[in-house]
C-alpha cells in the first residue's frame, strides 16, 4: 500500500520533497510510537482500570487501517477533482494544488494500526503458544503477510487511475468488515487469556513427557 500512496504523492505539489520521502513518516510513527504505547498508554490504561486486551488491540488496529484508507480516499478524490488531469492524474504534467505533506496522516495511522494489530498479533502468537511450538506458530503468523502481499498483488489491476479512490475505499471497508468479524469470532478468548498464557508459560521440552 505504500507504493500506492508513494505514486499518489506523485501527483501532489512535492514543493521540492522527493515523493518518497513522505513515507518514512511510517517507520518514524512506529519507532517513536512503539515506546510511548509501552511504557505510558498501555500502563496508564491498567492504572485507569482498562482493561485493553490483545484481541481488542487487534480490532482497533484493523478500525485504524480502514481509518487511514477513507482518509487516503478523500485525498485521491480532491486531487481528482482539482486536478487539472481530473481522473487521470498519474499521466498529468502537471501536479494537482495539494500539498504532500497532506499525506502525513495516512502513514501515521497506518503506523498506529500495525503497533495495535500487526505487533500485538505476533505478541499473541508467539505468547500463547506451547513452548516447542512458538516457531511453527509465529511462522504460521507471517505467512499471513505473505498472503496478504499476494492479494495486494492481486489489486495491481486497480492500482492506477481512473480507480484509485475506488481501491482505496474497498481496502478500508474490507479493514473494517474484517475488524468487525474478528472482533465477534475471537471476543470469547479475552474471557481465557490466563489459561492461555499458562499454555504459552509451559517449559516442555521435546516428546520426553508424551512418552
Amino acid at each position: 500500500m505504500t507504493t500506492n500512496l508513494t505514486s499518489q504523492a506523485a501527483t501532489m505539489q512535492l514543493n521540492g520533497v522527493p515523493n518518497e520521502i513522505v513515507n518514512n513518516l511510517n517507520p518514524l510513527s512506529l519507532v517513536i510510537m512503539i515506546p510511548i504505547m509501552e511504557r505510558l498508554i498501555y500502563p496508564g490504561l491498567r492504572r485507569a482500570k482498562i482493561n485493553f486486551t490483545p484481541i481488542k488491540r487487534i480490532t482497533f488496529g484493523f478500525f485504524l487501517a480502514s481509518l487511514a484508507m477513507v482518509y487516503t480516499t478523500v485525498i485521491q478524490y480532491f486531487i481528482y477533482k482539482k486536478g487539472p488531469c481530473g481522473r487521470f492524474a498519474s499521466t498529468c504534467e502537471t501536479a494537482a494544488p495539494i500539498n504532500v505533506w497532506l499525506q502525513a496522516p495516512s502513514y501515521v495511522i497506518i503506523g498506529l494500526s500495525e503497533i495495535f494489530a500487526s505487533i500485538t498479533g505476533l505478541e499473541y502468537a508467539f505468547t500463547k503458544a506451547p513452548e516447542r511450538m512458538k516457531s511453527v506458530v509465529t511462522s504460521i503468523y507471517l505467512f499471513m503477510s505473505a498472503l496478504a502481499s499476494a492479494i495486494e498483488f492481486g489489486l495491481v489491476g486497480v492500482s492506477a487511475d481512473p480507480y484509485l479512490m475506488w481501491m482505496y475505499a474497498g481496502v478500508g471497508i474490507t479493514s473494517f468488515l474484517a475488524g468487525i468479524a474478528f472482533w465477534f469470532t475471537f471476543r470469547s478468548l479475552d474471557a481465557e487469556e490466563d489459561d492461555l498464557n499458562i499454555i504459552g508459560a509451559t517449559g516442555r521440552s521435546g516428546f520426553k513427557d508424551e512418552q
